[in-house]
């Protein structure tokens, strides 16, 4: 199911063309009616007054059915372009990451001696660090 709205749709209008009525002779015998003919019975008209409102609904509803197509269409346009926006931000991203892991194993590489120094001016690191609390002098 790779359209599940163009399924949606095909199912609509086939219950819509399904809901008529089929055209069947109804015969009047006095005070009876029956779909078999009888002596002196009369044929009645059981055509729909309906009928074209029913017409106008269906032509109503498959204007609708294409406008909400169209909707999504239209939606799904702008969620595949955010998706290949975030793609290239993500892969943007891990190339920097990338970069800079390469520094890092270059530069621990090179200063194996300043490495061994202790370091005077250390940065916090850049992610959270659980610390015990300071205790309370009485």
């Amino acid at each position: 199911m790779q359209n599940p709205i163009l399924l949606a749709t095909v199912l609509v209008a086939a219950c819509a063309v399904s809901t008529g009525a089929s055209a069947q002779k109804v015969y009047r015998c006095g005070n009876t009616y029956s779909q078999t003919p009888c002596g002196g019975g009369k044929t009645l008209d059981t055509t729909s007054p309906n009928a074209a409102s029913s017409v106008a609904r269906k032509q109503a509803v498959d204007k609708e059915n294409k406008r909400q197509m169209e909707a999504a269409k239209a939606m799904e346009k702008a969620r595949l372009a955010q998706e290949a926006e975030a793609m290239k931000r993500h892969q943007a991203e891990l190339k920097a990451m990338e970069e800079e892991k390469n520094k890092a194993a270059k530069g621990a590489t090179a200063g194996t001696a300043s490495a061994q120094a202790p370091l005077k001016n250390k940065k916090p690191p850049e992610f959270f660090t659980a610390k015990q609390a300071p205790t309370e002098k009485p």
